[in-house]
């Protein structure tokens, strides 16, 4: 039993240790769970007022255009999908989705020299264009303007001045991808970046093009001249870069709190196997010092057995002596008898 005792002792020693480590472990968990719920909440915040900038980044935008055409590009999104049409082959979405500014500075020139061409659609070929007008007609969505890349007409090696005080705004002012150039061609080929009013009035009439201040005066190649303040706040290409902008920003967080919320999902699974590990562990501790009581208890059972059968032991040794002394007493006693009886 005592044996058994030490063994089941030492037992108790390690499972004690592993429910500690297990606890501890669990604490830990626990205190990563709450760091990943106060990520979550501030993700989920940060969501929020990302989703909110991107509805307000969207009306302006919305501002900036047309009614019918406001209500026919909302309406594309999903016929596209429907349509099944690739994205970046078939479809390629609004001119000022296609192109990016080579600097901040000619967002004035460059959006005076595309005017409402900004808004038209550039996909791929006059077929593709059909079926989109269609659907829109069909289910009164609003109106577009289709670029087809197979149909348009654009000049072909227009050549531009070679003067220090004009640039081709195509080439100075943006960058696009080869696959949408004809689109670009026939918005801004025939567009001269000038140096200043009187340069562009000059060369809009030498080189038969349209002319564009910095500031946003316009010089058409037909004589017209337009000027004057231009409001920034309410650009058109201003409010798409802030959607854009928004939206990425949106796509980013929204990702982050996925992510997030996964990470919490495993963290939740792991403190949960984690309480079950330590439950099954307390259980065990409870089983196994139960049963160490209850060997404590025949231990002590034995060793007063014992202590009894000691003092019995020793009493009867104290007892033998006497005994002893008697038998021989009684034994001298039985042969002096027979001593007597013998001489009768």
């Amino acid at each position: 039993k005592r044996k058994e005792l030490k063994e089941k002792s030492k037992l108790l020693e390690d499972l004690k240790r592993s429910v500690d480590e297990k606890k501890r472990e669990r604490t830990e968990m626990a205190d990563s769970r709450k760091e990943q719920w106060r990520a979550i909440n501030e993700l989920a915040d940060k969501v929020g007022d990302a989703k909110e900038a991107s509805r307000n980044a969207l009306y302006v935008m919305r501002k900036s255009m047309p009614r019918a055409t406001s209500l026919g590009l909302d309406a594309l999104k999903q016929i596209v999908v429907s349509e099944g049409l690739t994205v970046g082959q078939e479809y390629f979405g609004l001119v000022m989705e296609n192109f990016e500014l080579t600097d901040e500075k000619y967002q004035t020139a460059v959006e005076v020299a595309a005017q409402n061409s900004l808004f038209h659609v550039v996909v791929d070929t006059d077929s593709t264009a059909a079926r989109l007008m269609k659907r829109l007609e069909d289910e009164k969505l609003g109106r577009v303007t289709f670029l087809p890349l197979n149909q348009l007409n654009v000049d072909q090696g227009v050549r531009y001045p070679e003067s220090a005080d004009v640039a081709p705004l195509m080439e100075q002012c943006i960058t696009y991808d080869p696959a949408v150039r004809r689109a670009m061609e026939h918005v801004f080929a025939r567009k001269l970046l000038a140096r200043s009013v009187d340069v562009a009035s000059t060369w809009s009439a030498r080189s038969n093009m349209d002319a564009i201040t910095l500031d946003g005066d316009l010089c058409s190649r037909k004589g017209a001249l337009t000027g004057g303040f231009v409001d920034v706040e309410k650009s058109r290409l201003r409010a798409h870069y802030t959607l854009k902008k928004a939206e990425e920003g949106l796509r980013s967080l929204e990702a982050a709190l996925a992510q997030r919320k996964q990470e919490s999902t495993t963290v939740d699974q792991q403190v949960s196997n984690v309480m079950g590990e330590v439950q099954r562990l307390e259980a065990k501790y409870a089983n196994l010092d139960h049963m160490m009581g209850r060997i404590e208890d025949d231990v002590k059972k034995l060793e007063k057995s014992r202590e009894r059968h000691d003092k019995q032991a020793k009493q009867i040794e104290e007892d033998v002596p006497p005994m002893e002394t008697q038998i021989t007493s009684l034994g001298s006693q039985i042969e002096n008898l027979e001593e007597e009886v013998g001489t009768a």
